[in-house]
């Protein structure tokens, strides 16, 4: 039976699981250094898929207001957990990506950052969860409403992304504890001004100007 109301909806249990996993993703990624490599790794395995099965499995959820919602992830957040997924995972960071795989004209690939996955989708959740421990019934629906737009456009892609390739790597034959040895001729680590330059925080200004032509 579709549930139409706000408390059918706030009280269906995916829509309790997807808030669960989505604050311990949370508290997963803001306690990175805790974690080895591996465990790390295999940790994110499970949380990554326990969350698209349980917003996958959200019943349908319309906009309740007008409003803007409150935005609490600031760029110095996103970098910190950036940082922090790069230093954990070191070289095995970077993967090889395609924009589209489905496209029937042809896709560059490109080199992409599990780290900037795994920010971007804190900073989207972390917004939700924070907005959602308000126990307003109003904002809690509107919190619900662009978690769910932002994964069918933004973080569910990063999150599937990321997903395959942390699969690729638990289950691979490499050793993840090793590391790649020092290069003589490697560059000094980006500064703040230049990480941003990556796109990761870049994020959130398309999602702006998507939520502006979807009104």
């Amino acid at each position: 039976m579709m549930k139409n109301t706000p408390e059918e909806i706030l009280n269906d249990e995916m829509v309790s699981a997807f808030v669960t996993r989505a604050a311990e993703y949370c508290t997963f990624v803001e306690s990175t250094a805790n974690f080895g490599k591996v465990d790390f790794i295999q940790k994110a395995i499970r949380l990554f898929s326990g969350l698209y099965a349980a917003v996958a499995n959200m019943p349908e959820i319309t906009h309740a207001t007008e409003n803007v919602n409150e935005k609490f992830v600031k760029e110095t957040d996103w970098h910190r957990i950036y940082n922090q997924v790069h230093t954990k995972l070191g070289y095995h960071d970077d993967y090889v990506d395609v924009y589209d795989p489905v496209a029937k004209e042809y896709q560059d690939v490109s080199i992409v950052s599990l780290a900037d996955n795994f920010a971007d989708v804190y900073q989207d959740l972390k917004d939700f969860v924070t907005l959602y421990g308000m126990g307003n019934e109003e904002v809690m629906m509107d919190a619900l409403w662009e978690v769910r737009m932002n994964f069918e456009e933004y973080w569910g892609p990063k999150l599937l992304s990321a997903l395959r390739t942390l699969h690729r790597l638990f289950f691979s034959d490499e050793d993840l504890e090793e590391e790649e040895p020092a290069s003589s001729d490697e560059q000094a680590p980006q500064d703040e001004d230049e990480q941003t330059t990556r796109g990761g925080w870049l994020f959130e200004k398309t999602r702006d100007q998507y939520k502006k032509n979807d009104r």
